[in-house]
């Protein structure tokens, strides 16, 4: 059963006056604000209602805890009262306590179906939790009780964007934004024209939106859509004139950028004349780790964690300072915490790989993170319907792809270099070479998870129940001498690699020049790594392997072309 939170001790009412009066009281000085007093009078009751108010007025004091205890005892008294139910779900909500705000919204909705409250908790719970199909469906049906509500539509908006309908989106925010000019709606008006490609449109709307109330969001936004069309003089002018509560935004961004001078000089700006805190000295060390300095990587990360020994970031830069030193004994052990905590986090388990690695013996390495010749395999297309050749089909798709990218450069975030990437996931297009593609992919798809297995020592074959789902799918273009850096799929249980067209001959370059290589990090080591395995890319092939192993590729040769149609799995 689930514990009540410690409270304080409750306020009893003064012996003067009854049950009765005190509850009266109570409610009356709840409805005019005083809640403190409501509190005084409600919390010492033996009574759900009483209860049920005490606990929202000492949460609009803040004392959370104190009205967690008061929900949960009205709870018990009133199992069955929705408004108890969904007062406390929100409040779990704002704690953070994803799961028990979905166990309370959905013990309101048994009791009253159409309660609108309840159902906006369910969604926004879907929302945090980046379930975006339950959000949609959940306030798809906020719709029908509250169809006028701006928080319905704008949850509704938001939604169906993540869900690949940007189309719809589109409508729902420019709706709003008649009725309601805010900024927000503004920002994901933008979001919308980014992904159907109205660029100048979509550039005016992130514009407004960050001139309005400037935000990380709005922040990135702007400065990736500058940054992919190359716009440079924009790019570095909006980071510059970042507001210091965006401070840390604008540094990430500029690493991204791989300009980790500028991001130094904004460091200073920043932080040189006040403590750093956590966030300060995450980035100091994320700074020092760009430019391949261990030493210094790991002393700014281990002044973050003594402010916050919990801050993930600077967790992982403490572990890829230590690797970079050669200490896979002081890396291993804050890996393993950090998988205990997140054991399907792909970031944790590609550092621990390159952690056995180190140690030099392949027994150390009980999960064989490191297998390769079992975890990395390459199929060849089989012709979809509809196409005489495989030649034939990838033509098209290739002329189909090329006219999706309309972008000069990469996203901030990415780790292309040399090269652009569709904003839209492929997955919500309806080209008929994009569908054929996607029903091609299912036999190797299923060929793959039959001979990795289902082993539960591993963190790949443990999640295999022989089905799965597209997490996403986009394009890349290389051009000119592009490359990828080695990098993860922080969201994917299972990636891959498409290869619609490469440059000819590259199947037999001496130089591997735009081959994909397999399990080197992307920060020097000692002693250094070098990729256990590579595979020469030619039209047709599918590579397919774990989200986590780290991979990236060789250069391009100086005025090719490699196009490339990746996916990430999760489990079905």
């Amino acid at each position: 059963m689930r514990k009540p939170p410690k409270a304080m001790p409750p306020k009893v009412p003064n012996a003067q006056v009854s049950n009765a009066q005190a509850l009266g009281i109570g409610i009356a000085a709840y409805k005019q604000g005083a809640f403190e007093k409501a509190w005084q009078m409600l919390s010492g009751l033996d009574h759900a209602q009483a209860l049920n108010v005490a606990g929202a007025s000492a949460q609009r004091l803040g004392r959370f805890k104190d009205a967690a205890a008061a929900f949960e005892t009205a709870g018990r008294l009133a199992p069955n009262d929705p408004d108890i139910a969904n007062n406390s779900g929100h409040l779990a909500f704002d704690m953070g306590h994803l799961e028990r705000a979905r166990a309370d919204f959905s013990r309101a909705l048994s009791a009253r179906p159409n309660m609108g409250a309840a159902r906006i908790g369910l969604a926004k719970v879907a929302a945090a939790r980046s379930d975006w199909p339950d959000a949609l469906q959940q306030w798809t049906l906020a719709s029908k009780t509250n169809p006028n509500s701006a928080q319905v539509r704008y949850g509704l908006g938001t939604a169906l964007l993540e869900t690949g309908d940007a189309e719809s989106a589109l409508g729902i925010f420019s709706q709003l934004q008649k009725e309601i000019d805010r900024p927000e709606i503004a920002f994901m008006k933008g979001r919308c024209l980014v992904e159907l490609d109205d660029i100048g449109n979509a550039q005016h709307e992130l514009q407004r939106a960050h001139i309005g109330a400037p935000s990380v969001h709005s922040l990135r936004a702007l400065a990736n859509l500058h940054w992919m069309l190359g716009d440079t003089a924009s790019f570095h002018a909006l980071i510059d004139q970042a507001p210091p509560a965006l401070a840390t935004a604008a540094i990430k961004i500029m690493l991204e950028a791989e300009e980790p001078q500028r991001a130094k000089a904004l460091w200073d700006r920043y932080f040189s004349q006040t403590e750093p805190g956590a966030e300060g000295w995450t980035l100091a060390a994320q700074i020092a780790r760009f430019e391949g300095d261990g030493t210094a990587a790991k002393t700014a990360a281990d002044k973050a964690l003594k402010h916050q020994p919990d801050h993930s970031a600077a967790l992982d830069t403490a572990i890829v300072a230590a690797l970079m030193c050669g200490n896979p004994k002081t890396a291993l052990p804050l890996i393993d915490a950090q998988r205990k905590q997140e054991p399907f986090a792909q970031n944790w388990i590609a550092h621990a790989s390159v952690a056995h690695r180190l140690r030099g013996n392949t027994s150390e390495d009980p999960e064989h993170l490191n297998d390769v010749d079992r975890f990395v395999r390459a199929y060849t297309l089989d012709v979809p319907e509809g196409y005489g050749s495989l030649e034939a089909f990838n033509t098209a798709l290739a002329e189909c792809l090329r006219s999706l990218h309309k972008f000069t450069t990469r996203p901030l975030d990415q780790s292309l270099r040399g090269g652009t990437q569709t904003a839209r996931s492929l997955l919500d297009r309806d080209e008929p070479v994009i569908r054929a593609y996607i029903k091609a992919l299912d036999r190797p798809i299923r060929d793959y998870l039959e001979a990795i297995g289902q082993s539960p020592d591993h963190p790949t074959t443990s999640r295999n129940n022989g089905t799965y789902r597209f997490r996403g799918m986009w394009s890349v273009r290389l051009l000119g001498s592009g490359f990828h850096e080695p990098h993860v799929h922080p969201e994917g249980w299972i990636s891959s690699a498409y290869y619609v067209a490469v440059p000819e001959g590259t199947e037999k370059d001496l130089d591997k020049a735009g081959w994909i290589n397999f399990a080197e990090p992307p920060y020097p080591t000692i002693p250094a790594l070098d990729p256990l395995k590579w595979i020469a890319p030619k039209p047709g092939t599918l590579a397919l392997f774990p989200s986590y192993m780290w991979h990236g590729t060789a250069p391009t040769k100086a005025g090719a072309e490699r196009i490339t149609a990746p996916f990430d799995l999760i489990p079905g």
